[in-house]
């Protein structure tokens, strides 16, 4: 139920945003790149330092690794279907 509210309010406050002038930029991947680097020293260094961290934070990994496998292997891009129904060149109906 809130999945669709989410997608619906965000679309529509983008096109709002957009309309005002605001600026959207992809952040590059060397950027995120260098900040998992960061946070992987950050969290080694708090792990080593207190122990109820590093329970919170292998309880996050595993629940990390179990829903983001589930949802690397089961949703899909839209992008091939965005880009056919609205992207440059595509036929409008």
């Amino acid at each position: 139920d809130m999945s669709w509210k989410m997608v619906d309010r965000n679309s529509s406050d983008y096109i709002e945003l957009k309309k005002a002038k605001v600026n959207f930029y992809k952040t590059p991947d060397a950027i995120l790149k260098a900040q998992l680097d960061a946070w992987d020293k950050v969290i080694a260094k708090k792990a080593g330092e207190n122990a109820l961290f590093k329970k919170v934070l292998d309880s996050q990994k595993a629940f990390a690794e179990r829903a983001v496998a589930w949802d690397n292997d089961y949703n899909t891009n839209f992008r091939m279907a965005y880009d056919r129904y609205f992207g440059k060149g595509a036929k409008k109906a």
